[in-house]
């Protein structure tokens, strides 16, 4: 169970990102962060939407799983690894967003 808790916590957690990636383009009206502004956009938003990132992972995973939910104790201590390095957590951003950024300019 908890490696297919791990892949769909990543899931849900890469959903999130791209989804907030999108409302912030919408809200500056831009097609992309440029990079000289990512490391300050990335920790601005990490910094602000850590906390609700971390309790969207644990109700949409009690949503999804429902009786298969293997317990709160599970989940939080897999969140906790995931999240003890903050710096780490930014960079995999970084590299995430430019990667996707890389790839939908070019596609355009």
């Amino acid at each position: 169970m908890s490696n297919s808790c791990l892949k769909m916590i990543k899931d849900l957690i890469i959903f999130y990102v791209k989804e907030n990636y999108r409302s912030y383009l919408i809200e500056k009206n831009i097609e992309v962060i440029e990079n000289k502004n990512l490391d300050n956009v990335i920790n601005e938003l990490y910094t602000q939407k850590k906390e609700h990132l971390k309790n969207f992972v644990k109700t949409s995973m009690k949503e999804l799983l429902k009786d298969e939910h293997p317990g709160d104790l599970i989940i939080n201590n897999i969140i906790i690894d995931i999240f003890r390095d903050d710096e780490l957590c930014k960079q995999i951003l970084k590299t995430e967003i430019e990667l996707y950024q890389k790839n939908n300019l070019s596609s355009n």
